[in-house]
């Protein structure tokens, strides 16, 4: 089994600085869409009863998010949360959207084949450090953005066996850590919420099955998570002695 949350063994050097010069220079933010979730009795639909409850997590209740159904759902105006777009499409729907139109599969699941790095974006550099990472190619390259003050709102982005066997299937899914903004990364583990100190990696694997959220962000906050079919053995590639299960 492939673990929740691991560091690659090797880490890439890379220019935080060039990446956010390059992706502000495209005016990142004007192509990317709100990445929100339903709430459902006042919290994320992704809150567990017994999880999440520490005071630190208070402000997850207050950030923008939808009420009623994928059919007919209203916006309900908040502290801000996530922003994505994609560096990489297959058509020009993916190269915003992250999901089915049922919003049952991530794109990267449904479509595994090779995706091309967007046109109307000049990235060189960020395509550059990302080809550092251990993929024979590449699919869906999520840029995920906060600006402060803003909260990671609760939730999973797929399913646990479907994570798994898409990794089973010779796929990863690698982040890398462009800013942190002063936030961390906290997630639900079967012990419990764990925290990803992100001061100390710049890439690891992350499984975004599980139930996820950032504390409050001070400055501005850029992660890429990378999704791709691997090169070798997903668990090799992984510094084992410092991941969550």
């Amino acid at each position: 089994m492939i673990p929740v949350f691991a560091p690659l063994k090797n880490q890439i050097d890379f220019s935080e600085h060039k990446i956010v010069e390059e992706l502000l220079g495209n005016d990142i933010d004007k192509h990317s869409v709100l990445a929100t979730t339903t709430f459902e009795d006042g919290q994320s639909r992704w809150k567990g009863v017994m999880s999440f409850e520490d005071e630190k997590f208070a402000k997850t209740k207050d950030v923008i998010h939808y009420e009623g159904s994928d059919d007919s759902r209203s916006i309900v105006r908040g502290m801000d949360t996530f922003w994505m777009t994609n560096l990489t499409y297959h058509d020009e729907r993916s190269r915003y959207e992250s999901w089915d139109y049922q919003r049952t599969i991530p794109l990267w699941v449904e479509h595994q084949h090779p995706w091309k790095f967007r046109d109307d974006l000049n990235i060189p550099y960020t395509i550059t450090v990302i080809e550092q990472l251990p993929f024979e190619y590449v699919t869906t390259v999520r840029c995920i953005l906060q600006s402060p003050p803003s909260i990671g709102v609760i939730h999973a982005d797929s399913g646990k066996k479907m994570n798994q066997q898409y990794y089973a299937d010779g796929n990863g899914s690698i982040t890398i850590n462009v800013l942190a903004g002063g936030a961390n990364l906290w997630v639900e583990t079967d012990t419990g919420e764990k925290m990803i100190d992100e001061s100390k990696w710049k890439v690891w694997h992350f499984d975004d099955s599980n139930p996820h959220c950032t504390t409050e962000t001070k400055s501005r906050r850029i992660q890429l998570r990378v999704f791709g079919k691997l090169k070798s053995d997903y668990k090799e590639l992984l510094d084992l002695e410092h991941c969550l299960y």
